[in-house]
């Protein structure tokens, strides 16, 4: 009932629909250039010990949050003394701005300075991603320097980094991807409107959700993660091209052998009611993700279902008034294409192929499933860093010339005590000492040394004390962590106030956070997605089947994932995954592979309510959706493929896996399991249980 009002009201009144969305589009899309500078760091923090011991090391002693390090390298024919002087020019002229707090020189210091390397660390007064100005008057400074190399590193420098590389990655992704999609749309439909209605679309969609984001997070001070700034981008294309591509694909059918007022109402009661179930599936996903308590996955998360709604409501208002208005002209070229009828043969015959042989088919399809499955068990994921970056690009390279000259062999923790009262008691003193005494001869422990920091004394006299501790291993690596997980509980235990930090504390506890979350994440997008397709299509094996075809899906798309980047087979140097990207393939992929599946079985229960026979359904939906799942998944490819060739190793990864599920899923999913386990099913198919059937 309600999508034939919506198609009436449409039908009434298409100019001021299109006339209210322009207002919309010209409104929102004016603050979507504003987005770079509204987004924060990666968000990739828990409020967590390291965050805690990084609040008091930088109340007490004075250790900058987010510092900046500004890195010296000596040329071959500069001196040691023209290197310091070099030096200390350089750090007297960053000493004037206004916005540097503080200033710790190698000169002052000597053990930031070695080997004709060293660097200084700053401490700004704005918030790191309110730092991005000063950063380019310091870099303006820095790039004059001549004798020295001086370059700049830290969170803020890689956060500005990666937000100009996101933004790069975004007009390559567009330059390639959207020409790609038209030229697909043009070739499966043969109009020019029919294949720039989907493309304007989309691009109308992603900036007016840049826009939408950019004034939430004023009015509520949202922490926006950087990663948006793909994330947008790729879900908006990806989604709007799609949906709108089967309405118009639809409607063009329907035009042929109708008026354009029924022809809206059989796109609206059909394709558009499976537009409107596919989107809930997206959202439900899209929500599970927010459930990691990190403002990178709950910003993501936001975003990506403000994209959902406004492509889903684009598509559900926008596009068939466009399409109504465009009627009279689509109506003479509806018959024209260049790829005619003979599709819908090429496809029936398809299905009797699948389903002359369902067993044999299905167990080809699902042993190629399992060879691309295996590959996922060896998953290594990490917490992005400098290293995600481009090697020529500057923040990685200082930050490489830090780890290669000062960093110690092993993984660095900062161990915090602090007393009850005002100072330690000799009781808090012996139980200090001894617990210390146990982590110095723990195997894993190389050194334990008191910090020192100017004049402040890290010894236990004091009213705080602080350690650092090396760990033989590498941070972020299974056998830290387990040592990390195991000293915070004998801390706890020790009856004293005791807090790790340091990067590879924060390293474990955002692994262990999102570890703890997946359960609660994998669980909602499993039940939501069930319930909605038992009310969609009021049948228990179909919205089963769906779940599982998605998991195995996903699953192999990650294999597929660890074949690429870990493995190192393409000839670049193998990486461990982004820990974000698993979660974003997961929730984001789920819902949009329940669009093949939605549109699919469309199709086929439409069929199998007319006739009541089973072969006849499979036959008719995957004829009648072959060209368009194909098409689609063609065009959803092509929108994310492209970000593989971005500059950030994370977004390359995501745009490669939600290429990867797409393809898995519309090749050895839609078209070889789902018919042939419909076909052995038979009947059963549409078996509905009697709870089910007063509903009906």
């Amino acid at each position: 009932m309600g999508f034939r009002l919506l198609a009436y009201l449409i039908h009434r009144h298409p100019g001021a629909i299109v006339a209210c969305w322009a207002v919309f589009f010209i409104f929102f899309g004016s603050f979507s250039t504003q987005l770079p500078s509204s987004v924060h760091g990666p968000g990739l923090d828990v409020d967590g010990s390291a965050r805690r011991v990084q609040q008091i090391l930088n109340e007490r002693l004075g250790i900058p949050v987010d510092p900046i390090y500004v890195v010296f390298e000596r040329h071959a024919d500069t001196t040691a003394a023209g290197f310091r002087t070099e030096i200390d020019i350089v750090l007297n002229k960053i000493r004037k701005f206004d916005g540097v707090a503080l200033v710790i020189s190698p000169l002052e210091h000597q053990e930031l300075i070695r080997d004709g390397t060293a660097y200084a660390v700053l401490d700004l007064k704005e918030p790191s991603y309110q730092q991005a100005s000063l950063i380019t008057q310091i870099r303006g400074l820095t790039s004059k320097v001549k004798g020295t190399a001086v370059q700049l590193t830290g969170k803020s420098v890689i956060q500005e980094d990666v937000n100009r590389a996101s933004m790069h990655d975004f007009k390559v992704a567009e330059r390639i991807g959207v020409p790609v999609a038209f030229m697909i749309l043009l070739f499966a439909f043969g109009g020019f409107w029919y294949a720039f209605i989907p493309v304007l679309t989309g691009l109308l969609t992603v900036s007016s959700a840049m826009g939408m984001m950019v004034l939430v997070s004023r009015s509520y001070d949202l922490e926006l993660s950087n990663f948006i700034l793909n994330v947008i981008p790729m879900t908006g294309l990806a989604l709007s091209l799609d949906f709108a591509f089967i309405l118009t694909s639809r409607f063009r059918e329907e035009l042929r052998t109708g008026s354009a007022p029924r022809a809206l109402r059989s796109v609206m009661t059909t394709s558009g009611r499976a537009v409107f179930y596919s989107s809930v599936c997206v959202l439900c996903g899209l929500k599970a993700v927010s459930f990691i308590p990190m403002p990178m996955f709950s910003s993501a998360a936001i975003s990506s279902m403000v994209v959902v709604v406004l492509a889903a409501a684009i598509n559900l208002m926008l596009v068939p008034a466009v399409l109504m208005l465009l009627a009279p002209l689509l109506k003479n070229k509806a018959r024209l294409s260049l790829i005619p009828n003979p599709s819908y043969r090429l496809w029936s015959s398809w299905a009797d192929l699948v389903m002359h042989r369902p067993l044999r088919t299905l167990f080809t399809a699902v042993f190629l499933l399992l060879l691309l499955l295996i590959p996922a068990f060896q998953l290594r994921t990490s917490v992005p860093d400098a290293a995600s970056l481009p090697v020529d690009m500057e923040s990685r390279h200082a930050d490489e010339v830090i780890r290669t000259h000062f960093a110690q062999k092993g993984t660095e923790v900062l161990v915090v005590l602090q007393p009850a009262g005002e100072v330690f008691t000799v009781k808090e003193r012996e139980i200090a000492y001894s617990w210390l005494d146990v982590l110095q001869k723990d195997p894993m422990v190389i050194d334990l040394k008191p910090l020192q920091m100017k004049s402040t004394t890290a010894e236990l006299s004091s009213k705080i004390a602080v350690y650092q501790v090396l760990l033989n291993g590498e941070p972020g690596s299974a056998r830290v962590n387990e040592w990390l997980r195991a000293a915070e509980v004998q801390a706890d235990a020790s009856g004293m106030h005791i807090l790790l930090g340091g990067e590879a504390k924060s390293q474990q506890e955002v692994k262990d956070a999102i570890a703890r979350s997946l359960p609660q994440m994998l669980g909602f997008i499993m039940v939501s997605n069930l319930l909605v397709l038992l009310i969609a299509f009021r049948s228990l094996l179909i919205p089963l089947k769906a779940l599982v075809m998605n998991v195995l899906s996903i699953t192999a798309s990650l294999g597929v994932l660890v074949i690429i980047f870990q493995t190192g087979i393409t000839g670049q140097p193998p990486v461990d995954i982004a820990i974000m990207v698993p979660v974003f393939i997961f929730g984001l992929v789920f819902g949009v592979s329940m669009d093949y599946g939605v549109f699919l079985i469309s199709r086929m229960s439409e069929a199998f309510e007319d006739t009541r026979d089973p072969e006849h359904a499979i036959r008719h939906g995957l004829a009648a959706t072959g060209k368009l799942i194909t098409s689609a998944a063609a065009i959803l490819i092509a929108v994310t493929l492209p970000f593989v060739f971005g500059a950030v190793e994370g977004v390359r990864q995501l745009g490669f896996g939600i290429a990867a599920a797409v393809f898995i899923d519309v090749t050895l999913i839609r078209l070889l399991i789902v018919p042939s386990l419909m076909k052995l099913l038979g009947h059963l198919n549409w078996w509905v249980p009697r709870w089910l059937r007063s509903s009906r």
